[in-house]
């Protein structure tokens, strides 16, 4: 059958989740499904890592973790982001636990806990250098207070922070690992029962021991890569995705003749061209044309021309290449290699980004093996 597919292995999925744990060693593993699992398919990643999981499992926002629930999956999900707003219902309906990053979030929780007589837990989200969410280290006293006035309504359940620059900066990464370390002294030193202390992104449990406390999130490496490229592979985890099309079209371009839109390639030879049906609609970036490589029965063909919404083209020149053959456009063939790492390099960007970018279009059949 000729079909655009996403080829998603959970098993693979369960291995690398398995191989962090091993890394880490005794400290809670939290995998991070927001944005459908980084394009994998939330609901499959949850349900092939429920009995795995101990702690949480982590999204972005509110009806992502409803979505969960709804198709069964009954560990506690940990909403990192977008909650606690006009979601408080949600959170208390379908038991969430909310980071809570600022005083107004806070107060809303506790207003609506004392409206349905309830305890709703949370995790406590503290800026430490990102800059962008999180309590500050100065509003600790206040907090401790408010906690104490309201410990019949909120359970302090998790504190949390997150690293701007594990993967780069050690500088940095150091500097908020110690603010981090007192903000939970000092946290340590009240009376909160706080069960879950956690800094370490995929950067963090990779390069900063000294970051785990006693919980990880690993999002990134859980789908087989590491948030910087690089050459060895300490945590043994492996890429979960591949993005197969096939040649829909397939003709002779003759020296001086221009390819696709612009044209942005002129032939300087006589060349054999190949269609493949995939294009930027369906996740491929515009400013990747003429710079990325596709895999036909096991060789490298080079793209040429500009990026179509719904194709591209490649030389096929010193390829035995037919219409209907498979091409490659992540993944490997028996000697041949193609990973989203390479393909932001292309595109200037991030593995992150390429791999929700792809994982977001509903015209690729995401296909589970």
């Amino acid at each position: 059958m000729y079909e655009v597919i996403k080829e998603i292995n959970l098993k693979t999925i369960v291995e690398n989740f398995k191989n962090i744990q091993n890394y880490v060693g005794n400290v809670d593993v939290i995998p991070v499904i927001k944005a459908d699992a980084y394009g994998h398919g939330a609901i499959e990643v949850a349900q092939s890592l429920i009995s795995y999981v101990k702690s949480y499992f982590a999204v972005a926002f509110t009806q992502e973790a409803i979505e969960l629930r709804k198709n069964n999956i009954k560990n506690n999900i940990l909403i990192l982001s977008r909650s606690g707003f006009d979601d408080v219902e949600d959170l208390y309906n379908y038991n969430l636990t909310p980071v809570v990053h600022d005083f107004f979030v806070l107060q809303s929780i506790i207003d609506f806990s004392k409206s349905k007589k309830c305890r709703l837990p949370i995790h406590l989200k503290f800026n430490t250098g990102m800059n962008r969410l999180g309590f500050n280290k100065s509003d600790l006293n206040h907090i401790i207070e408010l906690y104490k006035k309201n410990k019949d309504f909120i359970d302090i359940v998790g504190v949390m922070s997150h690293f701007s620059s594990s993967e780069s900066d050690v500088r940095i990464t150091s500097k908020q690992i110690d603010e981090f370390e007192d903000i939970v002294n000092t946290i340590k030193s009240s009376d909160l029962d706080v069960r879950y202390y956690h800094i370490a992104n995929s950067g963090g449990l990779l390069n900063y021991k000294n970051a785990y406390f006693n919980a990880v999130r690993a999002g990134i490496s859980l789908y087989g890569y590491y948030p910087k490229k690089i050459e060895d592979n300490p945590i043994n985890i492996k890429p979960a995705m591949s993005i197969k099309s096939f040649i829909i079209s397939k003709r002779i371009v003759n020296k001086g003749e221009g390819i696709s839109y612009g044209p942005s390639f002129i032939a300087d030879k006589d060349m054999q061209i190949a269609i493949v049906a995939f294009g930027y609609a369906d996740g491929l970036f515009r400013c990747m044309s003429n710079k990325f490589n596709a895999i036909v029965n096991d060789k490298i063909c080079k793209s040429v021309g500009t990026i179509c919404m719904d194709m591209f083209a490649i030389d096929v020149s010193d390829v035995e290449a037919r219409v209907g053959d498979e091409v490659i456009i992540m993944g490997e063939s028996k000697n041949c290699k193609i990973d989203a790492d390479d393909l932001a390099r292309f595109a200037s960007t991030i593995n992150y980004e390429i791999l929700t970018n792809i994982g977001k279009s509903l015209r690729t059949k995401k296909v589970y093996i």
